[in-house]
This record gives structure tokens, C-alpha cells and sequence, in this order.
């Protein structure tokens, strides 16, 4: 007989993780009990060693649905020979540990039976859940995660739910959400001014609906969607045509796997990801089926899926459609709404009708986005499924962090001793909605994690709005972290990586160390500092933001800086015929004479510049359409590049393009195929980073090379660039658990700003 104390960490409060002790030692015979304390949980187990093995083993193997349960200690103490139970003790503390809070789950298999058996009180209830699946962050307002906590305190069990609530044999034991169709949130269907529609089976009015070809928004677990049938070109348009979204991709939900697999191309991995308790969108290569409308996703070669991952989409996908679009409920460039109220007004011009629900979501968390990336996912869009759940570094900070994230695809990064709690996506700050939501969004997580920072960390760029932000900051130490430095620091506290490695940055726009826009960089990286030793050939970038918007810009200007002025004119009205000549005129002249043209390396106005040349995109109606198309216009099976020149200066190296923008236009003049061009222009890329990359390495002796920034969701580049730098032997790390794009910046800073001050 032995007894033995065993300390676990991670997140196993809140996840159904002592009944599930409960019943394992009561299963086996062991005696003791469990109890959370302010680290996690402690149990002390009796039995037969033999079977105390078997009990600690089975720990990790068969541990909870949404635990994650991290044994850091087990070591004997005295038999308690007057032990006859197993029992769960109260908790220690009033105050749980911050790793409690849960991210948001998909429906569990447990739940979705209850919910399609006739014969069970929970039939047909869209808002089933249990201590295994269904809403934690996005109800949550204080912690501990009790039920007086969360949004659901206004809703009191019932007898059968609270004999469920109190009962360590049942899965729902301390499910803070548990409710029924008695006592729980009640479901309705509004028309577009709000009025309640009269009738008994709202869900089935809906699909009615949405069999009609109606837009639909729909409550869910962190927001509203908007929804429509995917197989209808009329009911898709009209939705683009009411939210102001012309060409930008939307996802579709279907009702299964076998279905996803009628519209695209699924991997076992995506497979794995799809089906897994984050239920993420997923993008996967689209077929070319012909029941989709083709207005669903033009001019993309993915497709983005979602299966239902709340018993409401369940019933909802038994309608007579193949799939529904389903997009974030809110305005072109603002927050997703999850308020009734505020979702009637700002959302009655798009939907024709509302699917709502009486439980309040507290923190609005938009769908997570990934895409499968060499056998593995990628996350494109961390949140719903994934935050608050933290990323561990390896070493302990002294200090608690808040950064503030870039101006675009923003997130915020709390660091406190040696967890990042990355935020959701909120977006882009310059509208007033999304901003208002930054700023909620850094009081609440910190009120949540109990986090009052000692240092603010953000972008060196003076007009960022997050940088404003941090510096109305008082009693706190700031620290600006250069942009590019951000994206390789958090592929290094990614990756536990220290120093040097060899990074390479590719973007839209970051604010240089020299005042310049740099994008496209070669670094000798530290998490500590940086040093830049590469660059692309900066070009004038006419009409700032605006060049942004209008891709053909950056074609002018890109033209006027390898031929001239009067040549680059000539070719600019020759290639780019949509656009009037005066127009053109006007911006060569602006970069000739340096007029609202500050200079930028960036790869991303350089991709814009060759999608408008190949007239792919002139006008950017989205962030980055410009590369995406240009991507998407790529020849798989061309392997030939075009000139591309490594200047050294001093100990720069820079990536000059004038030869390979002479050699595209001669093509472009010679009639080959666009997808030709487009193909031979990624891969001259391509071959000109590996060797940079490989020149660096071999100078600082390391064969550590980091990949991050926007431009690096393109798969093309970023696949293709792996595989040259493997093929030499170098070792490759990028951005896996957080997005390439921005969404990783406020953890760089975070991770800067800590080796900054502690190193």
C-alpha cells in the first residue's frame, strides 16, 4: 500500500477535471482526494502500487475533453490507514488560476446525442451543452469561472439541471452553463426591424427561410453570423451587394465531412483539424463542382469550411441546402456583433431576419481561420477555439506585460511570469468600432488573467493608434519594438528560439528604423535587438495609404524607377489601359518629384505592382486582393524565374528587381501566358531570399533561419522558400499557433520587450 501526493498544472480547472479524477480512483480502488488550488490541482492517491501506476498513467491518456493537464510533481507521503474514499475536497483558494479560462468549445458528441434522441428532455435544445463542450471565454466576466461569473447568473436551474450540476457522477457536474429548454436561454426569430415572428419552431421557420434564398443572421458562441445558401448566385450577390463586400472570400458551413468533401479537396489533416474541439474555418483547395455559386469564393483557389460546432448550426444544417455562407455578423471593417440590441440596428440593412437567443456573450470572439501547411495547421486567424488559451514560453518574465499589438489585424499580448495570453483577432483600429473594441478588449483580458502591467510594449510607428494608446500610459516603462523586429521575436518565443538566427520579414508596411517604410527585410535577429543586413530596392510609394488601395500605382511607380519618366509613362498607359492617362501622368510625376512618395521596400506593394501590370487587380477591394490574385493566377508546374540581383553595400545586402520588372514586361509584350509570368515572378523571389538567407547564415555560423510577415500567407512563397532553405540544411521556423500576418505582432513585442529588460 503507498500513497502519493501529485501536483498537476495547465488547464484543468473549469473542464470537468476532478470528477473525471473522481471517477477514475473510484474505478480503480484508490482512496485519497482532489482539490484545486491556486497552482491547479492536487491529488493524494492510495492503493496498491501497481494500481497508483496504472491511475497516474491514465491521467494524461484519458483526461477531459477541454483539459490539458501537466503532472509537475508526484512523490510519496504517509498511508493514511483510517482512508476508506475518494473524495473531491473543496478548493483552496477563492481564486483560481488564470489557465482556468477555457476558450469557447464545439458541440460534443455526448451533447449532439442527446440533442437528435426524441427521447431525451434535451431534444432539440440549441443551446445543449455540458462540462465537455459548449460557451467558457465569451460568457466569462471575472474568475473565478463560476456560474454567478458568467452571463448565464441570470438564469436559475431548474431540479433536474441542478441534481445534474451537483452530481460528480454526471458530465455535467459544475457546468457552469448547464441549462435545459425549462429553465435555460430561450431561442426567437425576429424580422429585420426587430418584431418577434409568431411561431413555435423557430429554427425550422428559419430554414424554411433560408431555403427562400433570405439572409439570415444568426446568434452563436462569440457573435452573429450572417448566413445565406451557398448554391444561390442571387442570395450570395445580394449579401455582397448589402454588406459592401465585393470580391473578398466567404466561408461556408456544411453539415458534415462527406459534404466537405463534394466542394474540396480534404486531407487527413484537415480532416483531424475540422472535426477537432476548435472547429475552426479551414481553407482547403476548392473543386470545381458547379454547386457552389461561384460568387462564394471568385478567383480563389480555397475554399473555406466549417462543420457545425454548436447544436444550433446542427439543426440548422438539416435544411435543403448544400451549404450556407457563413461570414461575421457586422459592417465591412467593424467588430463582429453579439449584442440583440445593437445587432438589430447596425445589422437590419444586410439581414432580412434574426436567429437570436437570450444568453448574453460578454467578449465577442470571431471564428479562428487555418489552412494546412505542409501536413500541418496554420493559423491564419486565432480566436474562438484558441484564446484565451496561453502560449508558454520557456523562461520566466519578472515583469508583467501588456503590448499593444500594429495598427492592422490587431491582437493584444498580456505576459505575466511565462504565459503570452494573445487576445482574439479584433482588427483594423482605424474604425472607431473596432478600436472601441481594443480597448475593451485589454481591460477585460487583464481583468480576467489579473494582470496590471509594469510595461507597455509597442509599435515604433508614431501614428499607429496602438502606439498612441500605449504612451497615454502613466506609472508604466514603454518600450517601442521596431515591426519587423516583432514578426521574427514571435516566431522565436514560437519556437523557444534564442539567438542569432537569420530573419526574414515580407509585408505590406512597417516604420523603419531610417523613417522609411521597410516590407521585405533580411535581419540578424536577438529577441533582444536587430540588426538589419538586407533589404529590397525601395520604390517611391505614390499617394501613400492610397498605393495601398490602387496596386496600379506602385505599377507606375515600379515602372518609372527602372525606365524613366517619359518611357515609364509611355508603358504605364500602354499596360494599364483602365486607367486614365491623366491619372498616371499625375502619379509618375508625384514619384519623380518625390510628392507624397515616401519610399518603401515592401514585397507586398512590389506584388501589387505586378498584379496590376498582368492586370489582375488594378483596385484592391480587400486587404492584400492584389497578391492574392496574383497568386492565385500562378502556373504550378512553371519551375523557371526570372534575373534577380544581390547588391552588397557595406554589410547590406540588397535585392534589387529592375531586371526581372524589364524582363516582365517583356514577356507581358511577347504575349505569355499570364500564369506564366506570375509563376516565374514568385519564384524569382523565392530564389533571391534563399540567397540571402543562405549568405547570412554562412557569415553568423548558425542554420537557424525565422519566417514571418503578411506576405508569407501566400503558400506559394512561403512553401516553395522552405523547401530551397531545407534542401542546404538549414533549419526553418515560422509563425504555426499564431497568424504570419500581425495577428503574431503584439506577442513579438511581448517577447522583445521581456528579453529587453531582463537579458
Amino acid at each position: 500500500m503507498e500513497r502519493r501526493k501529485i501536483e498537476i498544472t495547465g488547464t484543468v480547472q473549469g473542464v470537468g477535471f476532478r470528477p473525471f479524477i473522481f471517477n477514475l480512483a473510484s474505478r480503480l480502488g484508490v482512496t485519497g482526494f482532489v482539490a484545486n488550488t491556486s497552482q491547479g490541482v492536487t491529488i493524494e492517491a492510495q492503493g496498491d502500487a501497481g494500481i497508483l501506476d496504472q491511475f497516474v498513467k491514465s491521467i494524461p491518456a484519458q483526461s477531459p475533453r477541454l483539459s490539458r493537464p501537466e503532472i509537475t510533481e508526484i512523490h510519496s507521503i504517509p498511508v493514511d490507514s483510517q482512508e476508506t474514499t475518494f473524495t473531491i475536497q473543496t478548493s483552496q483558494t477563492d481564486r483560481l488560476k488564470r489557465s482556468a479560462i477555457t476558450p469557447d468549445a464545439a458541440t460534443c458528441a455526448d451533447c449532439l446525442s442527446e440533442l437528435l434522441d426524441s427521447r431525451d428532455r434535451r431534444y432539440r435544445y440549441p443551446l445543449i451543452n455540458c462540462i465537455n463542450c459548449g460557451p467558457r471565454y465569451t460568457i466569462l466576466f471575472d474568475i473565478p469561472y463560476d456560474r454567478p461569473n458568467t452571463t448565464m447568473r441570470v438564469f436559475d436551474m431548474c431540479p433536474s439541471c441542478k441534481a445534474e450540476y451537483e452530481d460528480p457522477a454526471n458530465r455535467r457536474f459544475h457546468a457552469q452553463p448547464n441549462a435545459c429548454g425549462v429553465c435555460g436561454p430561450e431561442l426567437w426569430l425576429a424580422d429585420s426591424q426587430g418584431k418577434r415572428i409568431d411561431t413555435d419552431v423557430p429554427i425550422q421557420e428559419a430554414i424554411e427561410l433560408l431555403e427562400q434564398k433570405y439572409i439570415i443572421a444568426i446568434k452563436g458562441l462569440g457573435g452573429l453570423h450572417l448566413a445565406v445558401r451557398a448554391d444561390s448566385d442571387s442570395a450570395v450577390t445580394a449579401l455582397r451587394e448589402r454588406k459592401y463586400r465585393k470580391a473578398k472570400a466567404f466561408a461556408i458551413m456544411v453539415r458534415d465531412i462527406d459534404t466537405a468533401r463534394q466542394f474540396a479537396e480534404i486531407d487527413n489533416t484537415a480532416e483531424t483539424l475540422l472535426c477537432d474541439i476548435e472547429h475552426p474555418i479551414v481553407l482547403c483547395p476548392k473543386k470545381n463542382d458547379g454547386i457552389l455559386s461561384d460568387n462564394v469564393a471568385p478567383g480563389s483557389r480555397f475554399c473555406g469550411i466549417m462543420l457545425p460546432y454548436t447544436p444550433l448550426h446542427t439543426l440548422l444544417m438539416q435544411g435543403h441546402f448544400p451549404a450556407l455562407v457563413m461570414t461575421s455578423g457586422n459592417n465591412t471593417d467593424e467588430p463582429i456583433e453579439c449584442d440583440n440590441h445593437s445587432a438589430l440596428e447596425r445589422l437590419g440593412g444586410i439581414a432580412d431576419f434574426f436567429l437570436l437567443h437570450n444568453r448574453d456573450i460578454y467578449t465577442a470572439c470571431d471564428d479562428s481561420v487555418a489552412k494546412i501547411f505542409r501536413d500541418n495547421p496554420m493559423l491564419l486567424r486565432r480566436a474562438r477555439g484558441y484564446v484565451p488559451l496561453p502560449i508558454r514560453l520557456t523562461r520566466q518574465s519578472q515583469i508583467s506585460i501588456l503590448a499593444v499589438g500594429a495598427e492592422l489585424k490587431n491582437t493584444i499580448t498580456y505576459l505575466k511570469k511565462n504565459e503570452a495570453y494573445v487576445s482574439q483577432h479584433i482588427g483594423d483600429l482605424k474604425g472607431t468600432a473596432t478600436y472601441d473594441s481594443f480597448l475593451r478588449t485589454i481591460e477585460k483580458l487583464g481583468a480576467l488573467i489579473d494582470c496590471r502591467p509594469q510595461v507597455v510594449a509597442c509599435d515604433m510607428h508614431p501614428a499607429m493608434l496602438s502606439t498612441r494608446f500605449a504612451q497615454t500610459y502613466q506609472d508604466v516603462q514603454l518600450i517601442s519594438v521596431q515591426h519587423h523586429h516583432a514578426h521574427i521575436a514571435a516566431v522565436m518565443g514560437e519556437h523557444n528560439l534564442t539567438g542569432p538566427v537569420v530573419g526574414i520579414v515580407a509585408d505590406g508596411l512597417g516604420y523603419g528604423m531610417d523613417g522609411t517604410i521597410w516590407g521585405c527585410e533580411l535581419l540578424e535577429t536577438w529577441r533582444d535587438r536587430f540588426e538589419r543586413r538586407g533589404y529590397l530596392t525601395p520604390a517611391p510609394q505614390p499617394g501613400g495609404d492610397a498605393a495601398g488601395r490602387e496596386p496600379w500605382r506602385m505599377a507606375v511607380s515600379y515602372l518609372i524607377h527602372r525606365f524613366g519618366l517619359e518611357d515609364g509613362i509611355i508603358l504605364a498607359q500602354s499596360l494599364l489601359k483602365d486607367i486614365e492617362p491623366k491619372k498616371i501622368q499625375t502619379v509618375a510625376n508625384m514619384c519623380v518629384k518625390k510628392i507624397n512618395s515616401p519610399l518603401t521596400s515592401s514585397l507586398g506593394r512590389l506584388c501589387d505592382a505586378v498584379s496590376a501590370l498582368l492586370g489582375i487587380c488594378l483596385t484592391n477591394t480587400y486587404d492584400a486582393q492584389a497578391p492574392i490574385e496574383l497568386e492565385n493566377a500562378v502556373d504550378p508546374e512553371i519551375q523557371e524565374d526570372y534575373p534577380i540581383e544581390i547588391a552588397n553595400q557595406d554589410t547590406q545586402r540588397i535585392l534589387r528587381v529592375d531586371t526581372m520588372i524589364k524582363a516582365i514586361i517583356s514577356d507581358i509584350e511577347s504575349g505569355v501566358d499570364i500564369g506564366v509570368i506570375a509563376a516565374k515572378f514568385h519564384n524569382s523571389v523565392v530564389a533571391g531570399m534563399a540567397q540571402w538567407a543562405t549568405e547570412l547564415a554562412l557569415e553568423l555560423n548558425t542554420n537557424i533561419i525565422a519566417i514571418s510577415g503578411g506576405a508569407f500567407q501566400n503558400d506559394i512563397l512561403l512553401n516553395r522558400l522552405v523547401e530551397r532553405l531545407e534542401t542546404i540544411g538549414l533549419k526553418v521556423f515560422y509563425n504555426e499557433k499564431l497568424p504570419v500576418n500581425d495577428g503574431c505582432i503584439s506577442f513579438g513585442q511581448a517577447v522583445v520587450a521581456d528579453a529587453m529588460l531582463t537579458d
